[in-house]
């Protein structure tokens, strides 16, 4: 059984990575601001420690930018481009995941994602991190049940890496998110995959996508569909 203390520390770093994530998100902590350990150690209250691992965790979500001169910073939000580039791949890796997993259909799987539709109905998208957590959680829950029931761990991982910067396109949208668009999308999905239509399947995980491209880019928001 390991030592109470070392269970107390990772409490402690994960709500210390949760208070850091959300005011990134949120902007508290713009885009290239310095994070001194030291001056978030007195602001928080703790030990230098935590600090120290939830911005290494932070970082290697991409959240955070780490540099053994300059020490951590807010991570620069990616360029308009980048995320279209993240839409296109997202298409071709999950349009292919949906494709496997209504040839297979395991039931696991898609045990996973019936119970990540009903979660999602408990929860909203607003302009706080905390307001969208929820739905939030269960969105990415959906699509992981999905990569994972598709056989593939290497595509499901280079898929889930990929999940600070969505967030970023979220937040920065410049209009309030409503998950039941996103809802009636995740079950047009699961349909296809349950009935085994693979081009179905492939096809109404396109039109989420791109539908949520054009939800979330705050760049465009204010033009003309």
């Amino acid at each position: 059984m390991p030592p109470k203390a070392a269970i107390s520390r990772v409490a402690l770093a994960d709500q210390v990575m949760r208070v850091l994530q959300e005011r990134i998100l949120d902007r508290v902590y713009e885009p290239g601001a310095r994070l001194n350990i030291d001056a978030l150690s007195r602001e928080l209250e703790v030990s230098s420690s935590p600090i120290r691992e939830a911005l290494t965790r932070l970082a290697a979500d991409g959240l955070v930018a780490a540099s053994s001169f300059a020490g951590f910073s807010v991570a620069p939000v990616p360029p308009r481009d980048w995320f279209e580039q993240l839409l296109a791949y997202r298409v071709l890796a999950e349009g292919w995941a949906a494709r496997q997993v209504a040839r297979r259909r395991p039931a696991a799987a898609i045990g996973r994602m019936r119970e990540s539709l009903e979660a999602m109905e408990g929860g909203r998208l607003g302009r706080k991190a905390r307001d969208y957590l929820t739905a939030n959680q269960a969105d990415q829950a959906f699509h992981e049940a999905m990569l994972d029931g598709a056989g593939n761990e290497i595509l499901a991982r280079s898929v889930r890496d990929l999940h600070p910067h969505l967030h970023h396109a979220r937040l920065f949208a410049k209009v309030p998110q409503d998950i039941a668009p996103t809802i009636i999308e995740h079950q047009a999905i699961l349909a296809a995959i349950e009935t085994g239509d693979e081009d179905g399947a492939a096809a109404a995980l396109e039109r989420h996508l791109r539908a949520s491209w054009r939800r979330y880019d705050g760049w465009t928001a204010d033009e003309p569909a």
